[in-house]
């Protein structure tokens, strides 16, 4: 169970605006006039009714393999989207069944909350809200993979001021699990990953060890990855056993390796801090920039990045960190992430604090040594779906992974 907690306390210290993306990013709950139009009015639409728009569509089209460029394959979503008139409008996915749970059946109600976030996300950014929608109003897009199971997806026509309209169309579709290829079994089982912590100022460093668990999410997609800063390793007056916790990790069709990426896992409310907390895990970078200020570790706050990947090598099985662009003091450069770790993060007045769980987490390279071919431990319980969790999961405008980049840093030391 957990222990005690270390408060590390990292003050905001700058954005990174690097490529607008339809990525979705923590939410951060913010006091502020909005976005306001051109003639200085918030945009807000009283007395919103829902119009579903017979000279619209989305469809469903099919999953295919799309290949880049170099040959490399990416498993996408393709859909098709037709409609006329419009200006802005958004891509949203929910399952009939959360629509029920979440939204009492009230689609509307689930645009405005989408849209909310949207609003968040742009003042957080300082971005324009219009960057986050689509304007083409004949279109086929590819989006990242989904998981199985019956989905509407709705097309929402936004304002420029980012609030629904209440014109839409739909599509209801569903999906079924794939059979797992041998390449997705390999993954499973029990696992110990080592590797060592980031040099202290004396350039010492400790060995560190978790027992990790690798079970199916679903198959050739995604798993289930419990025993992360669990076991010995954790300091017992200062660290946090994270034994309640779990991650998703995803399986790469066209390589095989597995990737650990960066995730909104849940918020609660924390006595020691008395206020929400959104509970994530991250990945960190060691930038040697050109001067002292930016020089050291650094927070990469995004989510849906590749933090790690799980190779086969010559010496065994290795996580490696993966590349990602930053800009920081207007240079974007090409780095790659250090570590990855469960995070805290909350507001405090107009900044993010961000609170690490342990200090004492290893650095990439790790290596992970197979010690068992199945998992025997308690069924997972999973995580409640709520209006947060269904918001962080919203389906991608399908991109590359290996040419990911980072759109918020957060200085460390």
């Amino acid at each position: 169970m957990r222990k005690s907690m270390l408060w590390l306390s990292v003050a905001l210290i700058t954005s990174l605006l690097a490529f607008s993306s339809c990525s979705r990013h923590t939410v951060r709950g913010r006091d502020g006039k909005g976005n306001g139009d051109e003639n200085g009015n918030d945009g807000r639409i009283t007395n919103v009714t829902l119009h579903e728009r017979a000279d619209w569509s989305i469809k469903y089209i099919d999953r295919e393999d799309y290949t880049e460029d170099d040959g490399y394959i990416s498993r996408v979503e393709k859909f098709q989207v037709y409609c006329p008139g419009v200006t802005y409008y958004i891509l949203l996915s929910i399952s009939p069944d959360d629509l029920k749970e979440l939204y009492n059946n009230d689609p509307l109600a689930f645009f405005q909350k989408e849209a909310e976030y949207y609003r968040s996300d742009a003042e957080y950014y300082n971005e324009k809200v219009t960057d986050y929608f689509y304007t083409a109003d004949a279109q086929d897009y590819l989006l990242d993979r989904m998981r199985m199971g019956t989905w509407n997806m709705y097309l929402v026509a936004m304002n420029a001021s980012g609030y629904a309209t209440g014109d839409y169309a739909k599509t209801t579709f569903t999906l079924k699990e794939e059979e797992p290829i041998e390449d997705y079994s390999k993954w499973l089982g029990e696992w110990t990953v080592t590797g060592k912590t980031y040099p202290d100022e004396k350039g010492n460093t400790e060995n560190v060890s978790y027992v990790l668990t690798v079970e199916k999410e679903e198959a050739n997609l995604s798993y289930d990855v419990r025993g992360w800063e669990t076991g010995e390793s954790i300091k017992a007056k200062e660290g946090t056993v994270m034994d309640q916790e779990y991650l998703v990790t995803e399986f790469d069709w066209s390589n095989h390796n597995m990737y650990f990426r960066s995730q909104y896992l849940g918020t609660y409310t924390d006595d020691t801090v008395g206020k929400d907390v959104d509970e994530l895990f991250l990945g960190k970078i060691d930038y040697k920039g050109t001067s002292t200020a930016d020089h050291g570790i650094w927070i990469i706050s995004d989510e849906n990045l590749d933090l790690g990947a799980a190779v086969a090598t010559d010496k065994g099985i290795e996580i490696s960190g993966c590349d990602v662009y930053v800009t920081i003091s207007t240079k974007e450069e090409l780095t790659t992430f250090a570590i990855m770790q469960y995070i805290r993060a909350f507001m405090n007045g107009q900044d993010v604090d961000y609170l690490e769980y342990n200090t004492n987490v290893p650095t990439y390279p790790l290596t992970m040594v197979k010690t068992k071919a199945s998992v025997s431990r308690p069924a997972l319980v999973r995580r409640p779906v709520t209006k947060a969790s269904v918001h962080h999961s919203q389906t991608r405008e399908h991109r590359d992974r290996r040419s990911q980049s980072a759109k918020s840093a957060v200085r460390v030391k």
